[in-house]
């Protein structure tokens, strides 16, 4: 019997990935994740404390030397939804 998948929805597809991130809260607080997944316009990620993300927030991989601005898509238990909303950035540059 087949199993019904639903169909993808996004524009872009998603890559799997587990990247150590940092999502850096308006208030400057830093949270400390993994990115589950990504595309070209946004990611998935997990946290311990998912609950504490706002509307709006920073997406930094240190290993990729990246730093993005993100809107809150969606929230599930660990896992949030990230949406590009400004193009990304080396974190490199911001710090010179």
């Amino acid at each position: 019997m087949p199993i019904d998948k639903q169909p993808e929805r996004r524009q872009f597809g998603r890559r799997a990935a587990f990247k150590s991130a940092v999502v850096i809260l308006n208030d400057g607080r830093r949270l400390s994740g993994a990115v589950v997944d990504f595309s070209d316009a946004g990611a998935r990620i997990k946290l311990a404390d998912a609950a504490l993300v706002g509307s709006e927030f920073d997406l930094e991989i240190p290993g990729d030397d990246f730093v993005v601005k993100c809107r809150l898509a969606h929230a599930e238990g660990v896992y949030i939804g990230a949406q590009y909303i400004k193009p990304p950035r080396r974190i490199s540059w911001s710090t010179r």
